[in-house]
């Protein structure tokens, strides 16, 4: 019999006081009191008909088992944890406001610990939605045939990609030149419909001019871009590639799932392989994540795009800078194409903008001049009335007049070749530079051979520095050849001399 029905059954049939019972019973006084406590309140009486089993299980009841704190949601925080600002200590106060016993924050901070842990999804940067995008041209291209002439060349593939959501994009170029890298971040900011905050390329020349693990020196036009679009540039440290290792993971993506899948397609222009591209792009951008619910495309949409500035009304238009000296008749050179701007600035030194379509010229960050771009390969000269000094004169004292001055103390023929040349323009000012050229050239051979080539270039029509160069080179060769005359001798020996040798002798 158990001790519990014996310590009823002293009681209510024995009648023993509660001291008796412990002594009869070996156990506490308290022990009996509750016992005796928890069979009145399990209304048990006495004689007991009840086993034992049944009998403790009516005076020890099981404990009301504790109820288990609700688990987090793992996934939810692992998506807002992207979200600018976001805390996991904001994150746990929003858990414990819905479930008031759940899991205190140190066990919430674990939970979330092993989940990043398990789903290999703990990074070096933990990435905030809309803040960066990193961009960078994959290692392996693309061959293609020109049609036109059978050769085989290679497209460049660039590839961004905005890495709290993993939203890739990429795109063919048929080189890695600047204005194809701009465009490539144009068109990023195209498909994903908004800017982010940053921009994180590596340094490549196309956009860190100079690296510096301080202070790099970032390309004035990909500068420009940023700036169009309300972002910046970041460029990642030297030999660092974990700055920016979620696009090194997505040109790894984009190799297999993409530059691999074409492998077998013949192609014929960039603009087959960019059609092919973008049906593979959609395919990786829908394929479901192995490890976490939903694809690239959704986690898109939920994190990364609410966050994304808005697109400018306009497109930026690529646009080129380029240093260039003030020349002495006022004109700026770029690309072989001269345009002019006010002669006082004669000898500074400017900062020119080209776009397609348009030259704009600064000097000390002011706008000083802006002009329609010159194509026209006979007309080089792009000159407007007002930059020029009264009677065509610059301040350094060049003009018509001193050329012809100079060409006179050579001969008629290279003051005619002169004022030819000078002639030849709209403004005299714009063939300076021949006459200059002309001047350097006559330095070095003597007046008359300069007034040969002259009088050649004239008959020819040929009043060009260019021709007259190579006239007055081939006269000065000429004349050369035609001094070095054979001297007679008469003082020779005959072969009779030589008959024989010494055997006469």
């Amino acid at each position: 019999m158990s001790k519990v029905k014996e310590i009823l059954r002293l009681k209510f049939d024995a009648g023993l006081s509660l001291r008796d019972i412990a002594a009869s019973c070996n156990c506490g006084k308290s022990t009996v009191d509750d016992v005796l406590r928890r069979a009145q309140n399990a209304k048990i009486s006495w004689p007991c008909d009840l086993n034992d089993k049944e009998l403790l299980s009516l005076i020890y009841p099981p404990a009301e088992a504790r109820k288990t704190a609700a688990e987090p949601d793992l996934n939810y925080i692992f998506s807002e944890m992207k979200r600018k600002h976001v805390t996991l200590m904001l994150l746990w106060e929003e858990y414990k406001r819905d479930n008031p016993d759940g899991l205190m924050y140190t066990q919430f901070c674990e939970r979330y610990r092993i989940f990043k842990k398990t789903n290999q999804l703990s990074l070096h940067i933990e990435h905030k939605a809309g803040e960066a995008m990193q961009v960078d041209w994959a290692g392996s291209t693309i061959p293609y045939v020109e049609p036109s002439t059978g050769e085989e060349k290679e497209a460049y593939i660039f590839v961004s990609v905005l890495p709290a959501s993993a939203y890739p994009f990429a795109y063919a170029y048929g080189d890695m030149k600047q204005p194809n890298w701009i465009d490539a971040n144009v068109r990023a900011f195209e498909h994903y419909g908004g800017v982010p905050r940053v921009i994180i390329p590596d340094n490549t020349k196309t956009a860190v001019k100079t690296p510096d693990l301080v202070d790099p020196l970032l390309n004035a036009s990909y500068t420009e871009m940023a700036r169009h679009y309300g972002t910046a540039l970041v460029p990642a440290r030297p030999r660092k590639p974990k700055d920016k290792a979620a696009d090194e993971n997505m040109v790894g993506n984009v190799s297999r799932r993409i530059l691999a899948a074409l492998r077998n397609r013949r192609f014929f222009s960039v603009l087959e392989i960019n059609q092919a591209i973008e049906i593979e792009l959609d395919k990786l951008i829908n394929r479901p994540f192995q490890k976490l619910e939903g694809n690239r495309k959704t986690a898109f949409e939920a994190i990364d795009k609410p966050a994304l500035k808005p697109l400018p009304t306009v497109r930026y238009e690529y646009a080129d800078w380029a240093d260039a000296k003030v020349a002495f008749n006022y004109h700026v050179e770029y690309q072989g194409f001269f345009y002019s701007v006010h002669y006082s600035n004669i000898g500074k030194i400017s900062r020119v903008r080209a776009t397609a379509s348009v030259i704009e010229i600064f000097v000390d960050g002011e706008r000083i001049a802006a002009h329609k771009r010159n194509f026209h390969t006979f007309k080089r000269y792009t000159t407007l009335p007002e930059h020029m000094p009264e009677c065509h004169k610059a301040v350094t004292g060049w003009s018509s007049e001193r050329y012809l001055s100079w060409a006179e103390k050579i001969g008629p023929k290279t003051r005619h070749l002169v004022a030819n040349i000078l002639d030849s323009r709209e403004y005299p000012v714009q063939t300076y530079r021949a006459c200059m050229g002309i001047m350097r050239l006559a330095s070095d051979y003597s007046p008359e051979t300069v007034e040969s080539a002259s009088r050649e270039a004239i008959d020819k029509g040929t009043c060009t520095y260019k021709y007259f160069s190579i006239i007055l080179r081939q006269t000065a060769l000429k004349e050369s050849s035609e001094g070095e005359k054979v001297v007679s001798n008469t003082n020779l020996r005959g072969a009779k001399s030589y008959a024989g040798g010494g055997m006469n002798a």
